[in-house]
């Protein structure tokens, strides 16, 4: 069946490190794209914001999301964190399963008909298993829900132009051989670009999609970059992206899903 309003995108976490990546490859794609942004936070897309339009809220506060993703075909919650803070009243569970109750929430409210939801591979290196299991539940969450959805089981992700680059492009490299794939297939680390290329394709169905999971080899498929003289280009002759974002607390902790406090 063709969903009305497939193109245009709600976009929770579009300020973080893949959520930036992904606004800017669903605006590639010719998305029609809302980001949710806190006060104060709108500098964070950086070049980004000429080309999207841009809606104050707080997944943490249901009241500021009333409305928000009226009319869209889609909301995107990249929103999470595996750095949690129980001082400040952050912990696994506010921070990945309270801000997605919240999108969802918000989505069957507003009448929107899908969800794509970030989530994370099984037992991704260095991460606690707090933050997995606040994500499972997050699944279960959006799964009871009634909408239609696409649950991404991303592995760490990385950018090819900063520090360590070269060696998380060779363990990516290896987790795509044959032997290997079976092994360490579903957690090997991929490129942010090929994570946000891939959410964009799985987000831009126009006909209503089957409830999907997708791991590691179905991103690779999905988020085969272009081979053009853009992509190789190092990173200060590409459009501003990631970079705009890694400011203060923000930088990423290895590069994985949720590894900014807050947006991914």
């Amino acid at each position: 069946m063709h969903r009305r309003n497939w193109n245009k995108v709600f976009v929770t976490g579009g300020t973080g490190f893949i959520g930036l990546h992904t606004v800017s490859a669903l605006v590639e794609a010719g998305a029609e794209v809302t980001v949710l942004v806190r006060p104060d936070h709108e500098e964070k897309l950086g070049a980004l914001r000429r080309h999207v339009h841009m809606v104050p809220g707080d997944v943490w506060n249901s009241a500021s999301l009333k409305g928000r993703s009226r009319g869209h075909g889609v909301v995107v919650h990249l929103v999470g964190s595996i750095r949690a803070q129980p001082q400040h009243g952050l912990t696994f569970q506010q921070l990945n399963l309270v801000s997605a109750r919240n999108a969802i929430s918000m989505a069957v409210s507003d009448g929107v008909p899908y969800f794509v939801l970030l989530s994370a591979a099984a037992k991704p290196l260095g991460v606690p298993v707090e933050y997995l299991r606040s994500k499972r539940e997050a699944e279960e969450y959006l799964r009871n829900s009634g909408l239609r959805w696409t649950i991404v089981r991303a592995p760490l992700a990385f950018d090819r132009w900063q520090r360590g680059g070269r060696f998380f492009s060779v363990l990516s490299w290896a987790g795509g051989l044959p032997l290997l794939r079976l092994l360490v297939g579903r957690r090997a680390p991929l490129p942010v670009d090929v994570v946000a290329r891939a959410i964009a394709q799985a987000t831009l169905q126009p006909d209503v999609p089957r409830d999907q999971r997708l791991y590691a080899g179905d991103l690779r498929r999905l988020g085969r970059p272009r081979r053009s003289q853009a992509d190789r280009r190092p990173r200060s002759a590409r459009q501003p992206d990631a970079q705009e974002v890694l400011l203060d607390d923000e930088v990423p902790f290895g590069w994985l899903p949720g590894g900014q406090p807050r947006d991914e």
